[in-house]
């Protein structure tokens, strides 16, 4: 009986933690939000490249920091919120895209 008791409550704890896992940045979500800050037409026109994923805070968002250079060679630092959702089988979500010129 204590046994079943103790696989239960690792189970439960388990699935706790795993809640709190946001896991690595979603490089096709982070240049879709990019390609529409910098008002391009498609992904095709935008490569990343140097993706950081800062520490999380308190609520399990954390910063995104990487570079991006569009298919006419501009290139921009960008940074956006990665934003873990309450249900942890689906994916983190991304707000507050902002780039600025290298």
């Amino acid at each position: 009986m204590k046994r079943k008791s103790k696989i239960i409550l690792s189970a439960a704890v388990a699935l706790t933690l795993t809640g709190c896992a946001t896991g690595a940045p979603d490089t096709m979500l982070l240049q879709q939000g990019t390609v529409n800050v910098l008002g391009l037409a498609s992904t095709d026109e935008l490569t990343l490249s140097n993706i950081q994923k800062g520490e999380a805070n308190a609520l399990g968002s954390s910063n995104v920091v990487f570079d991006a250079v569009t298919a006419k060679g501009r290139k921009f630092s960008c940074q956006t919120l990665m934003m873990p959702s309450l249900n942890p089988l689906d994916k983190p979500t991304y707000g507050e895209f902002k780039c600025q010129p290298k």
